[in-house]
């Protein structure tokens, strides 16, 4: 089944790489802009960042491995953007303690556990998305509103060949 196929592996693997690329950057830039903003003590960037930093982490991979299944992007793709987060903070305090940086240091026993804790949560929370995803494409599907083929390849209106 060419659906089955599409929802577990992919068609669309620029779509694919673009969105855990995509999120990974957006990751990034949300925790370098916190992490900046309270180094220097900038009351209005420390609030917005409070607030925009949990919400990538946490509330983010859900929907965008929904919209990931829903794409055809494939489940390991879906499934990688939940461990963005933790693959993004982890990478962060290791440049973090190999340049230097002040404030940032892998030597505090407890930020594995919160590496390894955002992992689990942004992974489950990819999960449901993803499943809610597959769910949303053969819902679709069965209802005759989505099509599997790509650009009317397969159609029957093409002379009945």
């Amino acid at each position: 089944m060419p659906t089955t196929k599409a929802l577990l592996f992919g068609r669309r693997r620029e779509r694919a790489v673009g969105l855990v690329v995509g999120f990974a950057g957006a990751v990034t830039l949300a925790l370098v802009a916190a992490f900046a903003a309270e180094s220097t003590d900038v009351a209005a960037a420390s609030a917005l960042t409070d607030r925009l930093l949990p919400l990538l982490v946490f509330y983010a991979p859900g929907p965008l491995a929904a919209a990931g299944a829903y794409a055809r992007c494939g489940g390991p793709a879906c499934l990688a953007v939940g461990v963005v987060p933790a693959a993004v903070l982890g990478g962060f305090v290791l440049l973090g303690t190999v340049v230097g940086v002040p404030g940032v240091n892998g030597e505090t026993p407890a930020i594995g556990d919160v590496t390894v804790s955002f992992a689990a949560v942004g992974a489950s929370s990819a999960f449901v998305g993803y499943c809610a995803g597959v769910t949303a494409v053969l819902a679709v599907d069965l209802l005759g509103f989505g099509s599997d083929h790509e650009d009317g390849a397969g159609d029957e209106s093409d002379g009945g060949e």
